[in-house]
């Protein structure tokens, strides 16, 4: 019994031709679809750059306008350490006005907490490591001034006037020193952040919403003076 294979129309040869048009269509068909997927993962990767970009600088920001507060802060201290110690004669020292607080501003991560995770792959690795570096030191310095606003919020039963107690200058000589030592964090930790950002080409931005923090800081309480000389 033999079998009988039908035969192309045309023949084997123009068989195999047609064959390998489709695939090759297929082939480029496919190679097409690779190459746009490829072009959209790039384009989504550039807009989530800018967006972190702009999130990271908005945070610098936030961290300069902290440090522009810091000769206040650290004069504060200061004179807290002089009413102290005039404080240990028995001597009441009423203060000129109210002690205040460095204010701070909240860090921005919604963008970065909010990555897609194929974005996230079309970006570099050491690109990718230098923004999870410098995110990380955000979140360490968000912890330090959130402990430095708890501290300053101590300072306010100070401002009654009236002599201290052994009590209160115990409490008031510990506090001086946690503020000074969380002061000291902060101007410790503001170099490496402004590098790691730079590495990133990223400097201090401030939203045009927001005011000329030169101008108004020495406005604020902690930049006036509340021990009279002497």
């Amino acid at each position: 019994m033999h079998v009988h294979l039908p035969k192309p129309l045309h023949g084997w040869r123009a068989f195999a031709g047609e064959v390998g048009i489709i695939v090759l269509g297929v082939l480029i068909a496919l190679g097409a679809e690779q190459v746009a997927q490829t072009l959209h993962w790039q384009s989504e990767a550039r807009d989530f750059r800018k967006a972190v970009d702009h999130e990271l600088s908005v945070d610098l920001a936030t961290y300069e306008f902290n440090q522009l507060q810091q000769p206040c802060t650290k004069r504060r201290l200061d004179e807290l350490q002089t009413y102290l110690d005039r404080s240990r004669s028995g001597a009441i020292v009423n203060l000129a006005g109210k002690i205040g607080m460095p204010l701070p501003i909240d860090t921005y991560t919604s963008v970065w907490d909010n990555k897609d995770a194929q974005v996230m792959a079309h970006l570099p690795v050491d690109v990718r490591l230098k923004y999870a570096s410098l995110y990380d030191e955000f979140r360490s310095t968000e912890g330090i001034k959130q402990a430095q606003t708890t501290v300053w919020k101590k300072f306010v039963p100070f401002e009654e006037p009236g002599p201290l107690s052994l009590q209160d200058r115990r409490q008031l000589h510990s506090l001086i020193e946690d503020a000074r030592g969380l002061s000291s964090a902060l101007d410790g930790n503001w170099p490496f952040e402004k590098k790691e950002a730079a590495a990133l080409g990223l400097r201090p931005e401030y939203p045009s919403a927001w005011p000329d923090f030169r101008k108004i800081i020495p406005s604020f309480d902690i930049c006036k003076p509340i021990l009279k000389a002497g």
